[in-house]
């Protein structure tokens, strides 16, 4: 296989240039991607305070009460960033919250994998754009994401496994 492509999820070739394209984004985007992730962290706070209703365990609901209260940290954090680099705040009520909780404990944990995975790849584009404090702040909200993932990954298994007995 020539080395100058890749594959993605659905087996469409994708030049390096693709791949380098879509990591790499502009000033303007970045800027766009925090505001939207403000909004998301919201989200993921809101959904995890529902996923702490459906925890089996006094220790599951500590580790996703513990997950929910970084959101709410990074939320602060975004936000600051934000102003920082725009000269605008960003309130609660410029943020739109569509969830959807019907899923049961297994597929919301499954959703929760999922998302904090998503937003790790989105900080690392958004990394790329920062400089000075603002850096270290985004490392430190990705290394958030990246444990919290390792976090419902451990749920997840542990919820399997108790299934499976």
């Amino acid at each position: 296989m020539d080395p100058r492509f890749y594959f993605d999820d659905h087996y469409m070739e994708r030049t390096e240039d693709d791949v380098i394209g879509e990591e790499l984004i502009t000033l303007p985007e970045a800027k766009e991607l925090i505001f939207q992730s403000i909004a998301s962290e919201k989200e993921d706070e809101m959904f995890y305070q529902q996923l702490l209703q459906q925890a089996p365990s006094a220790a599951e609901k500590e580790i996703i009460a513990g997950i929910r209260d970084d959101e709410k940290k990074h939320r602060r954090i975004l936000r600051k960033i934000y102003q920082e680099i725009t000269d605008q705040m960003v309130t609660d009520d410029m943020m739109i919250q569509e969830m959807n909780y019907a899923l049961d404990y297994e597929k919301n944990l499954q959703k929760a994998l999922f998302g904090e995975l998503a937003a790790v790849q989105k900080y690392r584009k958004i990394m790329a754009n920062m400089a000075g404090h603002h850096y270290p702040l985004l490392m430190a909200i990705m290394s958030d994401e990246l444990r919290h993932a390792n976090m419902y990954n451990f749920l997840l298994c542990k919820k399997r496994d108790y299934h499976a007995k």
